[in-house]
């Protein structure tokens, strides 16, 4: 009994340090866990900006309509009235017959805002719809590209014209500084130019539209032949034609006629001077 109450003391106090032991771990894993699931939970909520869309694109679009209408020359005037009212004008359009259809080929600016609303106005005049074509051109990229050489050629420039302006180094390098400058300017220009195109072309699109009137088959008119009379007449014109244009050369050279004579009469005297 006196062996048993010590070992059981020692028991006691082992087990109450292991309780202890058990109850600072799981609160020191209770802490981990909490600090760990914040910033977890933040990276789930944040979207995934590698796949976020750039609304900022530049696309040019191109569309292309096929469509059979009742009346092509009403239809025409139509398409006006709905382009002016979206905005739009009309760029170029080609009218013509055949055997079998009247067709007119209508070329249209737009903004792209309007674009698809333009679409969905003109395909109503339709009686059937042959063809739609959409197309787009993504020139983001290249505009950007732009921006940034341009930006690069401006700063260089500046730093040319700095040169300039404080003359610090000797007359050739002011010479090349000039000539540098022109250079730069000509590319900057050149750029510029082209961002302008890209701007307008992706501001405005372009609508191709073919509208087409089915009509009764009519054999073409033979060609005109000319009758003997005209013919004989035309004739006649063309051979005064002929006369009045040699006489005209004759009077253009006649100091040489007069000299031609001149030198035929005195050789046929120095002739007959050799006879006698």
């Amino acid at each position: 009994m006196k062996h048993f109450l010590p070992i059981l003391l020692i028991f006691m106090v082992l087990s109450a340090c292991e309780t202890e032991q058990r109850g600072s771990a799981e609160q020191s894993y209770a802490g981990i866990s909490d600090d760990s699931a914040i910033p977890l939970q933040r990276a789930s909520a944040s979207p995934n900006r590698g796949n976020e869309p750039i609304d900022d694109r530049k696309v040019i679009w191109t569309g292309d309509l096929d469509l059979q209408v009742k009346n092509v020359e009403e239809s025409s005037n139509k398409i006006k009235d709905i382009t002016k009212e979206f905005g739009g004008f009309i760029s170029d359009m080609n009218l013509s017959n055949s055997n079998y259809e009247i067709s007119n080929l209508i070329t249209v600016k737009i903004e792209n805002n309007q674009f698809q609303a333009l679409i969905d106005a003109i395909k109503k005049e339709a009686v059937f719809i042959k063809n739609i074509g959409i197309s787009s051109t993504d020139v983001t990229e290249e505009f950007i590209d732009i921006q940034s050489r341009l930006k690069t050629k401006k700063e260089v420039r500046e730093r040319y014209i700095d040169i300039l302006k404080n003359k610090t180094g000797s007359v050739k390098d002011v010479l090349e500084a000039e000539e540098a400058i022109r250079v730069i300017t000509e590319e900057i220009e050149a750029k510029e130019g082209r961002l302008r195109y890209l701007e307008n072309r992706v501001k405005f699109s372009t609508l191709r539209i073919r509208i087409y009137q089915e009509v009764s088959y009519e054999k073409e008119p033979a060609v005109f032949k000319k009758s003997y009379a005209d013919k004989a007449t035309e004739a006649l014109g063309n051979g005064w034609s002929i006369i009045t244009t040699f006489v005209l050369f004759l009077l253009n050279i006649w100091p040489l006629l007069f000299v031609a004579f001149g030198g035929f009469m005195f050789w046929k005297w120095r002739k007959s001077q050799s006879k006698n």
